[in-house]
C-alpha cells in the first residue's frame, strides 16, 4: 500500500478506534529524544518525569469522537505505533468492515470492564484500566468490611470483572499488540 491509502487505513480503523489512547492498550506514552516536551505540556498534556519523561493514558488529547486534539504535533512513540490490526490490514491480511467489527468488539468488552469496575468503587476515569483493575483487585484480595451479604454480591461482581479483564487481554493480544516476527518484517 502507498501513504494515501495507509492514511485511508488510519481514518477508517484509529478514529473508530482510540484503544491506544483511552488507556486500554497501554498505561503510559514516554517520549522520546525528538519531542519537544515544553510544546507538548503546552498543548495539555501532564508531563511527569521518571526514567524518562512521559504521561499517562487516556491521552487528555483525546476527545470524545476519539479524535486527537495534537495530531499534527502528537509525540513520536504515537506518530510510529500501528497496531497489529492495522498492519494485518494495511497487509492485506483482514478486511477492513473485520477489522470495524473486531474494533467494535474490543470497545464492547472494555466499556464492559469500565462499568464493573465503577460498579465496584472504582471511579478514576482518568487511569487506565490495567491500573485501576489492579486497585479492585488489591482491596478485593485484602477482604472486605462489609456485610456478609454485601461482601458476596462484590466478589461475584470481582469475578465477573476478572474474567471480563481476561476477556479483553485475549483480545489485545490476539489482534492489537504487534507480533515481534511482524516488526522484524520492516
Amino acid at each position: 500500500m502507498n501513504s494515501e491509502s495507509e492514511d485511508a487505513v488510519a481514518g477508517s480503523l484509529c478514529l473508530r478506534c482510540g484503544l491506544c489512547c483511552d488507556g486500554t492498550l497501554f498505561g503510559s506514552v514516554e517520549l522520546r529524544l525528538e519531542d519537544d516536551e515544553e510544546r507538548l505540556r503546552d498543548l495539555g498534556l501532564p508531563i511527569r518525569q521518571s526514567r524518562r519523561p512521559r504521561f499517562s493514558q487516556p491521552c487528555p488529547a483525546l476527545d470524545g469522537n476519539r479524535s486527537c486534539q495534537i495530531y499534527g504535533e502528537r509525540p513520536c512513540q504515537c506518530r510510529k505505533f500501528e497496531c497489529a490490526l492495522f498492519q494485518s490490514v494495511h497487509r492485506g491480511r483482514t478486511e477492513l468492515a473485520a477489522a470495524v467489527r473486531t474494533i467494535e468488539r474490543t470497545r464492547r468488552k472494555a466499556d464492559q470492564v469500565r462499568k464493573l469496575l465503577r460498579e465496584l468503587g472504582e471511579t478514576r476515569e482518568t487511569r487506565p484500566l490495567s491500573v485501576r483493575f489492579h486497585a479492585v483487585r488489591r482491596r478485593m484480595e485484602s477482604g472486605g468490611g462489609e456485610s456478609s451479604a454485601e461482601w458476596e454480591e462484590q466478589l461475584d461482581r470481582y469475578a465477573t470483572l476478572s474474567l471480563a479483564v481476561h476477556e479483553l487481554q485475549r483480545l489485545l493480544r490476539r489482534e492489537f499488540y504487534p507480533d515481534p516476527s511482524d516488526l522484524a518484517d520492516g
